[in-house]
């Protein structure tokens, strides 16, 4: 019997990276893939793929499903889906590249899509619903906590901490012990080498504040 993976959210480039990192495992049977149109997200692309059936959908039993994955990348997003349609934490299936190197040691998540050339160090957490996409490496004894998203490129030293809902911008390099507060955004090419507080905007080498982010 075939896989069935129910991705909950718009059809877009994150779906591409997920179904990069499926195709990277060996998967004995042809997964049948489900594309939830919820939350009236736009679908920008229907997808045909030589390994996948896709198919998208407005209306889903969730309950068919045991693998799950969001489609979507930004923070506020990701956490609309899951308050939203509160879907079975204990079904939420992490969709990991086969190429990266995790430390046995690390703690993962549910809901995680982690894509290729991906380093985490040992005895680093990372939390549900994170994303983090290629290129990027993580020092140990950090934190990423949930529905943060890492873009690429990212370098983050040992004993960080960053918080839920933080956006992390391509290239970015984070020093050590460094904390970063939630639903806070960091431009890309930054260093941020001093704490940042939760809800602002920062960025520049080095991070400074540029706003506060209201709501």
């Amino acid at each position: 019997m075939a896989t069935k993976l129910l991705i909950l959210g718009k059809g877009d480039n994150i779906i591409t990276m997920i179904l990069d990192n499926l195709y990277s495992v060996n998967i004995e049977n042809t997964p049948d893939i489900h594309i939830y149109n919820n939350l009236n997200l736009p679908i920008q692309n229907i997808f045909e793929h030589d390994r996948f059936n896709i198919e998208v959908f407005e209306n889903v039993n969730m309950d068919d499903y045991y693998i799950m994955a969001l489609g979507v990348y930004q923070p506020s997003h990701k956490r609309k889906i899951v308050e939203t349609l509160n879907p079975d934490i204990r079904k939420m299936g992490n969709i990991i590249h086969d190429g990266l190197d995790i430390s046995h040691t690390s703690k993962l998540g549910r809901g995680l899509l982690i894509n290729s050339k991906v380093s985490i160090a040992a005895h680093t957490t990372i939390g549900d619903f994170v994303s983090i996409n290629r290129h990027v490496s993580i020092g140990h004894h950090t934190t990423i906590s949930d529905y943060c998203s890492i873009n690429p490129g990212v370098n983050i030293a040992g004993n960080v901490s960053i918080g839920e809902g933080t956006t992390i911008g391509m290239g970015t390099n984070i020093l050590h012990t460094v904390k970063i507060g939630k639903n806070s955004i960091i431009g890309a090419g930054s260093v941020v080498t001093k704490d940042i507080p939760d809800n602002v905007v920062a960025y520049g080498s080095p991070c400074k504040i540029i706003r506060e982010i209201e709501g």
